[in-house]
C-alpha cells in the first residue's frame, strides 16, 4: 500500500486531537463519555497508522474504520455546537471560534476516510480476499 493522504493525515491528526482534547477539557472534564470517544478515535488512528505503515494485511480496511469512526463522531460533534451555537462551552475558546475549529477538523476526517476507502478498495483482489 501507497501512502495515500488517509495514512499520511492519520499520526498528526490524532496527536493534535489527543492534545486538543486535553487543552479544551483541562479543569472542568464533563460527562466523560463525550472525551473518551476522542481518546478512542485517536487509538484507532494510530493503530491504522501503525498497521498501514509496516504494510499489514488489513491495515488498509483497518485504517478506513479508524477515519470512518472518526469522521462519524466529528460528524455529530459539528452539528451538535453547531446547534448550540449560541450557547456558551466549557473550554478556553468560545463557542464559534470552537464550531469553526471542529468544522475544519469534520472536513480533514472526510479526506481521510474517502482516501482511505479508496485505498482499501485497491488493496482487494477480483476474489474479494485483502493484499
Amino acid at each position: 500500500m501507497a501512502n495515500p493522504l488517509g495514512v499520511r493525515l492519520a499520526l498528526p491528526f490524532a496527536l493534535f486531537l489527543g492534545v486538543a482534547e486535553v487543552v479544551r477539557n483541562w479543569g472542568d472534564w464533563g460527562f466523560w463519555p463525550f472525551w473518551l470517544v476522542d481518546y478512542i478515535a485517536v487509538t484507532l488512528l494510530i493503530w491504522g497508522w501503525h498497521t498501514a505503515r509496516r504494510r499489514k494485511p488489513g491495515a488498509a480496511s483497518l485504517l478506513a474504520g479508524a477515519w470512518g469512526f472518526t469522521c462519524a463522531m466529528f460528524y455529530m460533534s459539528f452539528f451538535g455546537h453547531l446547534e448550540d451555537l449560541e450557547r456558551p462551552d466549557h473550554g478556553p475558546l468560545a463557542p464559534r471560534p470552537l464550531t469553526a475549529i471542529i468544522g475544519i477538523l469534520f472536513g480533514l476526517t472526510v479526506l481521510g476516510l474517502v482516501s482511505s476507502i479508496r485505498n482499501a478498495r485497491r488493496d482487494v483482489t477480483p476474489n474479494g480476499t485483502e493484499r
